[in-house]
């Protein structure tokens, strides 16, 4: 008896045993997750800056976009920028402590003349009363004025400087983050393909209560005394 073959000839049957149809295995992993309908949720950036009292720790965005450096909110055209260096700035404790000297005098003083007039009079008793009011008075001036200076840290700073006047100054209490982000900066610079975002954590300070920048004399001209900046 002749055997009757049992794959078809037709090539679009092929795969087909006899007259069972064949069934293709499932793909491992199970059906694929159909993509949702509408564009995908957009993503949230992170905030420009976030601010707080001073000698608070804060974070400020840092990017380079487009040639354009981002401090915060504020942007800075890198074909603008001048420098960017790191320096230290300390408060001004040595004028913390001379204002303190003065004070001192203003108050001791008018005390060290009376109590020179009543001396050896019966008014010992009231010259004792205002020399400890003045000393209550410059104590309450120590702690009100002069101690929140002295108590400073000291703080290494990131300063852009710009071919006009704006600065951007970044303060940190130790001195690798300003390092590593003034090569940051740098590297953008020098590569105009060069773009990059982080977010540093960085030191609110009220920069009146710092030495910050050079001290600067000049002479000649008309009433020059003395600038600094």
């Amino acid at each position: 008896m002749a055997m009757q073959p049992t794959d078809p000839s037709d090539s679009t049957r092929a795969g087909q045993t006899g007259s069972f149809p064949f069934v293709p295995p499932p793909p491992p992993g199970g059906p694929p997750t159909p993509a949702p309908f509408g564009p995908p949720p957009p993503t949230t950036p992170p905030p420009a800056f976030t601010s707080g009292p001073a000698g608070t720790p804060t974070t400020t965005r840092v990017a380079v976009t487009n040639r354009i450096l981002w401090i915060g909110q504020a942007a800075y055209p890198l074909a603008n920028v001048a420098r960017v260096g790191t320096s230290l700035i300390v408060p001004g404790r040595r004028r913390a402590l001379l204002r303190l000297l003065a004070f001192a005098l203003v108050v001791f003083l008018p005390v060290l003349v009376i109590a020179q007039a009543t001396d050896g009079s019966s008014s010992d008793s009231g010259s004792g009363t205002l020399f400890l009011v003045a000393m209550i008075l410059v104590a309450l001036y120590f702690l009100i004025f002069t101690w929140p200076v002295l108590r400073r840290p000291d703080l290494y700073v990131l300063a852009v400087d710009t071919a006009g006047p704006p600065t951007a100054v970044l303060a940190w209490l130790t001195a690798e983050p300003a390092f590593e982000l003034q090569a940051t900066i740098t590297r953008a610079i020098e590569n105009p393909q060069a773009e990059f975002q982080q977010i540093v954590q960085t030191i609110s300070v009220d920069l009146r209560q710092y030495q910050f920048g050079d001290s600067v004399n000049i002479y000649g001209g008309q009433g020059n005394t003395g600038v600094s900046k």
